[in-house]
C-alpha cells in the first residue's frame, strides 16, 4: 500500500513557507490501481492534477467529520465540478437533511458564492461506526473517535496491510469500555496515523478539544504494538522548530515513529 501526505495541519490553513506544509489533512492510498483520499482539507487541490491525467480514476473520499479544515478543499476542487467526474464521498450522517446537503451545505450563500451541492457531481454515500465496507481493493471498517461532532477513524485494509487513520481523536480521554476498539483495530497495525496536534503543556490548556499529542501517541504505540506511527495534525501556529521540538517525546532512533510533511510518500 502506498500513502503519500497532501496536508497535515490542523484547525486552519498556514500561509508561511514551513517545511512540513501548510495545508490542512489530506492524504491518499493506493493499491491495486485503486486509489483513496482520506480527508478533504486544503491539501485535496493539491492532487487535481492526478485526476485531469488520469480521468478513469474514480475519486473516493473519506471524510472522518465535517470541521471545516477537513472539507474545505471540496469547495473549489475542480473533478467535483467535471460532470465525467465519478467521485464518491463517503460520510456519517449527522442529522436528518440529505447527506449532500449535510456535506456541502456550508458551501451556500451567504457563506459561499454558489450552492456546491447544486452544481458538484459528486455522490454522497451514508456510512456508519462498525459497518464495514469495500471501496475496490479496500475494506474500510468507520469507528468512533473522541472528538466532537461524530467524529470517525477507520481501520483500513487491502488484504496485506493494515492502516489505522485516528486523527481528531483524543486518546487520552479514552475510558477502559472505548479503548477496546481501538485494542481490536490498532493492535499491531502497520500504520496508525496519530493526532498530534499539541504539546503536552498546551493539550493541558485544551482538555475535551478533541485532540492528542507525540508522547501520547508513543504510549499508545507501545501498549498496542502498532508497527510504524505517523504523526500529522500539527496545530496550526506551530513554527518548523516547534514542531521539531516534539521529536524529543520519541527516541531518534526508533524507525516506528515518522512526522508527516506535504508531500511525504510510505510504504506499508
Amino acid at each position: 500500500m502506498n500513502i503519500k501526505v497532501y496536508g497535515c495541519r490542523g484547525s486552519a490553513v498556514v500561509s508561511r513557507t514551513s517545511r512540513y506544509g501548510g495545508n490542512t489533512s489530506c492524504m491518499s492510498l493506493e493499491s491495486g490501481g485503486e486509489r483513496l483520499i482520506i480527508d478533504a482539507g486544503s491539501g485535496l487541490l493539491l492532487m487535481e492534477d492526478d485526476f485531469v491525467k488520469n480521468p478513469d480514476y474514480t475519486v473516493n473520499i473519506l471524510l472522518s467529520h465535517l470541521h471545516l479544515d477537513h472539507i474545505i478543499g471540496l469547495a473549489t476542487f475542480a473533478p467535483a465540478w467535471n460532470p465525467n467526474t465519478k467521485m464518491r464521498v463517503f460520510s456519517r450522517s449527522h442529522d436528518d437533511r440529505p447527506l449532500d446537503e449535510q456535506v456541502l451545505g456550508m458551501f451556500s450563500p451567504p457563506y459561499w458564492p454558489v450552492v456546491i451541492k447544486d452544481h458538484a457531481f459528486a455522490k454522497c454515500v451514508p456510512i456508519e461506526p462498525g459497518i464495514p465496507f469495500e471501496v475496490g481493493t479496500f475494506t474500510i471498517t468507520p469507528f468512533d473517535a473522541i472528538h466532537p461532532d461524530k467524529t470517525l477513524a477507520y481501520h483500513i485494509t487491502d488484504g496485506h496491510s493494515r492502516v489505522v487513520y485516528l486523527l481528531d481523536s483524543e486518546v487520552t480521554r479514552q475510558s477502559v469500555q472505548e479503548h477496546e476498539p481501538l485494542m481490536q483495530y490498532c493492535q499491531g497495525a502497520d500504520l496508525v496515523v496519530f493526532d498530534a496536534t499539541y504539546t503536552p503543556e498546551d493539550y493541558g490548556k485544551r482538555k475535551g478539544w478533541g485532540h492528542s499529542t507525540v508522547e501520547e501517541g508513543v504510549c499508545f504505540a507501545e501498549k498496542w504494538g502498532c508497527r510504524r506511527m505517523l504523526f500529522s495534525h500539527f496545530c496550526r501556529t506551530y513554527s518548523d522548530e516547534e514542531i521539531d521540538n516534539l521529536k524529543k517525546y520519541i527516541d531518534l532512533a526508533d524507525s516506528r515513529f515518522i512526522f508527516a510533511y506535504e508531500g511525504l510518500e510510505l510504504v506499508v
